[in-house]
């Protein structure tokens, strides 16, 4: 029999729902973390409690809730570990716990990811954005028509809805959002091109129509449920895939390791968990400061801000014993680099070398580079 040579096989006979999940198509998945499993900030735990939608706070690493004007809702972002539909036992909870009454015109709250345009090239058409599709699992306090929504540099959004048939449910949703031809160019760079978002409430100010990409900042439809007009609400989100075409494919399981690496690029925390740890080697300044530096897990995406928990969190030892610190300071030098400075009242010698301790498991030194 002759051979099945390329040539022989047009293309509409090989597409992506036909190719065996099997087969394996590591990077097809733009969303990074998309199954919860990496969170930095704190695994199976309550990260923010009272989030007011006012400033932007990371549940699990990478997505990020948000909003606009002053809303009511009050939530408790959390990250849990167990509970998930089958193959996603880690998902975020919006845990409502003031409630939302009625939506003025300004106002929003969203969870969304960020995505930076060195990572969105395979989505370039000849003038705007080709065809994607998302796919994840929600679980809804409520039934009926809600939103999501992609933009591109929040100059350009479609929205589409989509119905939860069960509340309180595990359910998977499968939306594909056409191509968009008047778009412009891909950014090619370390920015934000393109946002996913999910939004909580939505007021009439961001609300428009379905289904057609336009330069208006629109987040949902006039249907958009009001998920947060209860203190009994949750809002679950797991198994996020977004990818290019108009067939959803199977998830994207990759390694843990590989995910936090991606994750790292954008924010690296150091955290004790237990006891007393060390973790960074330096030397004294002089009789009062202790210098280290330290080379970060992956480059980050740009050089990043430095943050800790307490300065008095910290200590440092030397040849002398071990000094608690009364200030600690973090900052990144360059891309792939951090500084930290402790400093104590008295008992250094300058010159001598020195380790730098967390003291609790409720310390912590983070960088941030994200979107």
């Amino acid at each position: 029999a002759a051979n099945v040579t390329t040539a022989k096989i047009t293309d509409a006979n090989v597409t992506a729902a036909k190719v065996s999940s099997d087969v394996s198509q590591l990077g097809k998945n733009l969303i990074q973390n998309g199954a919860m499993t990496v969170a930095q900030r704190g695994v199976n735990a309550t990260i923010l409690s009272g989030f007011d939608s006012t400033t932007n706070s990371y549940i699990a690493d990478r997505f990020l809730a948000s909003g606009g004007g002053t809303p009511q809702n009050r939530a408790d972002l959390k990250h849990v570990s167990s509970g998930g539909p089958t193959g996603f036992p880690n998902f975020i909870r919006y845990d409502i716990t003031t409630a939302e009454s009625a939506v003025a015109a300004g106002e929003s709250s969203i969870i969304q990811q960020r995505i930076e345009g060195f990572n969105l090239q395979s989505i370039q058409a000849a003038s705007g954005v080709v065809a994607l599709t998302l796919q994840f699992y929600m679980r809804s306090p409520k039934t009926g028509t809600h939103c999501v929504y992609l933009s591109t540099q929040s100059t350009r959004n479609v929205v589409k809805e989509f119905t939860v048939s069960s509340a309180d449910t595990w359910e998977k949703h499968t939306i594909s959002f056409v191509a968009d031809t008047s778009g412009g160019t891909v950014s090619n760079a370390a920015t934000e091109f393109l946002r996913v978002g999910w939004p909580i409430i939505a007021g009439s100010t961001y609300q428009g129509t379905a289904d057609s990409w336009t330069a208006s900042n629109i987040f949902a439809t006039s249907n958009q449920q009001n998920l947060a007009d209860n203190t009994a609400n949750n809002i679950d989100i797991t198994g996020v895939q977004l990818e290019v075409g108009s067939v959803a494919t199977d998830f994207e399981h990759e390694a843990i390791s590989t995910t936090l690496a991606k994750c790292q690029r954008y924010y690296y925390r150091i955290t004790a968990h237990s006891t007393s740890i060390a973790f960074g080697q330096g030397y004294c300044q002089d009789s009062t400061t202790v210098r280290s530096r330290m080379q970060f897990p992956v480059n980050m995406r740009a050089i990043p801000t430095g943050d800790d928990s307490a300065g008095t969190g910290f200590s440092v030892n030397v040849p002398a014993g071990r000094i608690a610190g009364t200030a600690m300071s973090a900052s990144g030098s360059s891309t792939f680099m951090a500084t930290m400075i402790v400093t104590v009242s008295s008992g250094l010698t300058t010159g001598q070398g020195a380790t730098l301790e967390i003291d609790t498991a409720t310390d912590w030194v983070e960088w941030r580079a994200e979107l």
